[in-house]
């Protein structure tokens, strides 16, 4: 059987059989490409990025041990990751495949609670002009988030009232009177004051309209804690009588209206809430520490730079705090992170302080770089493109970017190079720089490069599109090796295709000539066929086609699509085109040669990767391991790297079992090893002794395979000695368990 007819059978009986791990017709996540950078192997370079994370802590294994929730503002993203009970930076281990636990449609901001105390996790989310919940439970034996508040509300005496909350706005849910239930502290609508809303859960016993479930408040009161703020100098004045001014006034004074984060900790060890306080636009927490109680609060003390013990937070534009136990003593610590949607520092960005336990100097500042150092991280909007920069016949790592963030500056736009170290089975990539040739100092903001040949000398040059609808030449001066040194040709043929020139180059229509696709903020890609020659290119800008295959990725609604289009030919010869897009959507359409000026394309796919990547998307496709199967690399507004494939990749397969209890999801799956196999191959139980196993094995086609087979203990061992190369898939059934798992045999 052909190698490619092969794949092809593995890839359809894949599809349509429910050995997958991941939900049906989904990309397999690949983690295990190695990436070094300064002689370091990074652990977890293929995250993504984080911009704007919040951090909650949550229990994912039922190991006794808190795991994180991370949600990032910028693109929306859930990251899930465990915690392995190691100290330090390293305790937790990113985990993506509970991401798809949680509800898809998490915006701006989401925390971890248990407001109805059955220890089952719950949300608060953003909702329009106020708060959203969901309720976890258990549904057949998985963790599940019920929407049971759209919007939040309380009760003043007559009706029920929206609980404003701003979209920019962190609140704070916690147990504020230490009655037992969860209550609500959020600035109000003009941003002076906190107010502090009440759960009445536990005012009302035995009433069964105030059940642990109902979510009822009443508004306590409008100015918890007695102060107030204002956002022409950032000041908290104390001491400020309730209620204040009237919202007439306090708009009149200019009180801040939007950007406040709190976070609620006792620092003093008194039993009542204080607060760090962050404000829109400024660098620091301010410390407001209650001298009140938890039946009445007041703040009596400020410290406008926390801490001031050790180094101070300063971190642009608007940190939150939020506590996590990082290092597993106990302790809360705290991780600082920006609250910006975009517009704030992009790279070490979360700083980590050890609670000290020690009065003097609770707080003390470790890294600014807590999960992050261990990641590819370009700042904002990372735009990959996979390209063998230095002639050794193995596709390298080009990664352009939105640039990095810059207090009171414009962006500016990389060229990160990872050279391809590894072989062309096992990819491997060093980086070589971070920001080739000094190529920021073109000055380009939102730099999306692409390669292709465009003056006929066999070598490809680069083209790169940028924030303002242009695209510049780069002439490769190189050898085997490329160079780009210096822009060649600014702005090139006087082509203005608006904003977010995302180009790609590629003969289209067959003419030995390359041809530009240039996508940009409409959704919609622009065409220009090269009508010069050979050795010299020639395009126009009224030679075009504004709309190419009809393809509009922009979402309903909205007015920035940013698509991004990239070309690939099937191994039967037909073109492929794949656009990102800004909400994260990787569409796939058949490119039809004959309707290249004009005309539309069938779609094959609108939601190509089917798992959240977040936003930004930009795509790079090719078979990083000579397989015969596409990887997809995929850049994120995180400015971090995604990679996506149609094989799955790790050597050993670990599947959750999906008939088991919540506490016991992950503790039980099947380890296969040698992955790939000879002669034999071995399925080894974690946690748990075989009892009884039930052995069977299938081929690609779903034909049932005899094969002789032994077990001791946890190990349970399959002759392969007789059986052809290929895949196989096991499934061992013992005591009521299934465990599936993939092998490939080698002879």
């Amino acid at each position: 059987m052909p190698r490619l007819y092969f794949k092809f059978l593995l890839a359809f009986s894949f599809a349509f059989t429910f050995f997958f791990c991941f939900s049906q017709g989904a990309k397999n996540r690949v983690l295990s490409i190695p990436v070094i950078r300064n002689n370091i192997n990074l652990k977890e370079p293929w995250t993504g990025g984080l911009n704007s994370p919040q951090f909650s802590a949550i229990n994912l294994n039922d190991d006794n041990l808190d795991d994180l929730f991370v949600f990032d503002r910028s693109g929306d993203k859930v990251l899930t990751y465990l915690n392995t009970g190691s100290g330090g930076d390293t305790a937790f281990v990113y985990a993506p495949k509970y991401e798809e636990l949680f509800p898809a449609d998490l915006n701006s901001w989401a925390l971890i609670r248990d407001y109805n105390n059955d220890s089952i996790p719950d949300i608060f989310t953003h909702a329009s002009l106020g708060i959203r919940v969901y309720k976890g439970t258990l549904q057949n034996c998985q963790l599940h988030f019920e929407l049971v508040a759209p919007t939040l509300f309380y009760f003043d005496g007559i009706n029920r009232v929206n609980i404003y909350t701003n979209v920019d706005d962190m609140p704070v849910f916690t147990d504020v009177n230490r009655d037992g239930d969860i209550d609500v502290l959020t600035y109000g609508i003009f941003g002076a004051s906190v107010q502090y809303f009440e759960n009445q859960t536990i005012e009302h016993p035995g009433d069964i309209q105030y059940t642990a479930d109902s979510l009822k408040y009443i508004d306590a009161t409008l100015c918890w804690g007695n102060f107030s703020g204002n956002a022409s100098n950032n000041s908290i004045s104390l001491n400020v009588p309730c209620p204040h001014k009237t919202d007439l006034e306090i708009q009149a004074e200019g009180s801040r209206d939007s950007g406040n984060t709190i976070f609620d900790f006792d620092f003093d060890n008194d039993h009542d809430v204080d607060l760090l306080n962050g404000s829109i636009g400024y660098n620091s927490l301010a410390f407001l520490q209650n001298c009140g109680d938890s039946s009445y609060a007041n703040v009596c003390f400020k410290d406008s730079a926390f801490p001031t013990c050790h180094l101070t937070v300063n971190l642009p534009t608007f940190p939150a705090a939020y506590g996590i136990d990082v290092n597993n003593d106990g302790l809360k610590d705290l991780v600082i992170s920006p609250n910006a949607r975009s517009g704030a520092r992009d790279i070490k960005n979360v700083m980590f302080y050890r609670n000290t336990n020690n009065v003097a100097c609770q707080f003390v500042f470790e890294t600014d770089t807590f999960l992050e150092e261990q990641q590819i991280d370009l700042g904002t909007e990372s735009k990959p493109v996979l390209f063998d920069f230095n002639g050794d016949g193995l596709k390298d790592l080009v990664i352009g970017n939105y640039g990095y963030f810059r207090p009171f500056q414009t962006y500016k736009s990389t060229l990160a190079v990872y050279y391809n170290t590894g072989t062309a089975t096992q990819p491997q990539f060093t980086e070589y720089s971070a920001d080739y040739k000094d190529f920021s100092n073109n000055l380009y903001v939102n730099a999306a490069p692409a390669f292709g040949d465009l003056d006929g000398d066999g070598k490809a040059d680069l083209i790169v599109g940028d924030l303002n609808g242009y695209i510049h030449y780069f002439k490769n001066t190189g050898g085997i090796i490329a160079s780009f040194v210096n822009v060649t040709i600014p702005q090139y043929f006087n082509i203005d295709i608006g904003q977010n020139a995302a180009p790609f180059i590629y003969d289209l229509n067959g003419d030995s000539l390359n041809d530009l696709l240039i996508g940009k903020k409409d959704g919609k890609i622009s065409y220009f066929w090269n009508f010069g020659t050979r050795t010299s290119s020639l395009f126009h800008k009224d030679s075009v086609n504004t709309f190419f295959g009809q393809v509009n990725v922009t979402q309903l609604g909205y007015s920035d699509g940013s698509s991004q289009p990239h070309v690939f030919k099937d191994a039967n010869g037909n073109l492929k085109l794949f656009v990102g897009s800004t909400r994260g959507i990787v569409q796939q359409y058949d490119v039809d040669v004959t309707k290249l000026r004009s005309g539309a394309f069938t779609k094959i796919d609108s939601n190509l990767i089917k798992q959240d990547v977040g936003s930004k998307a930009f795509i790079a496709v090719g078979d990083l391991n000579s397989d015969g199967m596409l990887e997809y690399v995929v850049g994120n507004s995180r400015g971090g790297l995604l990679i996506y494939s149609d094989s799955i990749w790790n050597a050993e397969t670990v599947c959750t079992l999906t008939n088991l209890p919540l506490q016991e999801l992950n503790n039980y799956g099947i380890k296969i090893y040698p992955n790939p196999s000879r002669n034999y191959f071995v399925c080894e139980i974690l946690h748990e002794n075989f009892v009884h196993p039930k052995t069977e094995l299938f081929n690609i086609l779903g034909e049932k395979i005899n094969a002789e087979n032994s077990y001791s203990g946890k190990r349970l061992t399959i002759n392969t000695s007789t059986l052809s190369s290929g895949f196989y898939i096991v499934r061992i059934t013992d005591e009521g368990k299934t465990f599936t798992g993939k092998i490939l045999l080698e002879q």
